[in-house]
């Protein structure tokens, strides 16, 4: 039999004996019929280990999903942390699963040994590449069995503050009063100060007063109590006080420290500090403000003082 071959450049015929095609179509046939041959084989061998196999598999599934749902409601009759449940039971799912596998795999007779080996090379390599991650993880399940916060507490995390709305295995989500979403690492959150505002039942309110140099500080006193006794949040079982801690150049300064239930904070600390203000603004008590004397004319020659001086400058003032 001739076939023409196509060369670029140049065309060409040659002969191929029918005895040669032959032999090669019988080879092909032969390779074909030994292939399906063996999977044959493998079924009729393994057919009744294959079948197990698919058994356990989908009764171990099933077996997995069910102790999934009574372990679900078991910790919830427990009132159980939310966070704390959901990774306990996506833990005990994954070990079941990969447990109901490798024995499925065994059944069916396939060598689980060398699987079990690659994803054990496989988990280190990826441990290496992952370490921050994994160290984010380990940090999620410490927060979530030691509880420094739990969901809605209102927390300040690694300089953020605002109130827990998600735990995760790995960050931790913020919502402070204006909105805004703040995702922490669980690392730094573990990693630093954690202040739990939720951990009392009361909160302090500090409201900073300043008022001018030579007012009268027992009557201030007086005004700002009387505000501070007709706000109805206010802890009843912690009385609450009006201190002077210091003063500057132009002010008095002092402080009013009351206490309210950690849910009122923001409301009692914005009423009371617009209270005082307008109560202290209608008894003519006046915010000071920092005043600079403007001399105008030509600038005063320097006078160097000594000590007799100051003293002839403080004879002609008492004259």
């Amino acid at each position: 039999m001739w076939y023409n071959l196509f060369v670029p450049g140049r065309t060409f015929s040659r002969q191929i004996p029918r005895r040669q095609l032959r032999r090669a179509g019988g080879a092909k046939e032969a390779y074909m019929e030994e292939f399906w041959q063996g999977i044959v084989n493998y079924f009729k061998n393994a057919g009744i280990d294959l079948l197990f196999g698919i058994i356990i598999l989908v009764v171990g599934l099933i077996v997995v999903r069910l102790i999934k749902a009574v372990l679900k409601r078991i910790l919830r009759r427990a009132k159980r942390d939310e966070a704390m449940s959901s990774f306990i039971v996506s833990l005990v799912n994954i070990v079941l699963e990969i447990v109901v596998l490798i024995t499925a795999l065994a059944t069916m007779g396939i060598n689980t040994a060398s699987i079990i080996a690659v994803i054990g090379t496989c988990g280190v390599a990826i441990g290496l590449a992952l370490k921050d991650s994994l160290g984010n993880i380990a940090s999620g399940i410490m927060i979530i069995f030691n509880k420094p916060f739990k969901k809605d507490d209102y927390v300040e995390i690694a300089g953020e503050e605002g109130r827990i709305t998600q735990i995760n295995l790995f960050n931790t989500t913020l919502m402070t009063d204006d909105d805004t979403v703040i995702i922490v690492p669980n690392s730094e959150a573990v990693n630093n100060p954690i202040i739990n505002y939720e951990g009392c039942r009361y909160r302090r309110v500090v409201v900073d007063i300043a008022v001018d140099k030579g007012s009268d500080v027992g009557a201030v006193r007086g005004i700002v109590s009387r505000v501070a006794d007709s706000e109805p949040l206010l802890s009843q079982e912690q009385d609450y006080s009006v201190v002077m801690n210091g003063q500057d150049t132009n002010c008095v300064k002092m402080q009013l420290k009351c206490f309210t239930a950690t849910a009122d904070y923001w409301t009692v600390k914005y009423r009371m500090t617009e209270n005082v203000y307008n109560a202290l603004k209608d008894e003519g008590y006046l915010t000071p403000n920092l005043q600079v004397d403007v001399h105008e004319g030509a600038r005063p020659d320097l006078v160097l003082l000594t000590k007799k001086s100051k003293k002839e400058v403080v004879k002609k003032e008492d004259r």
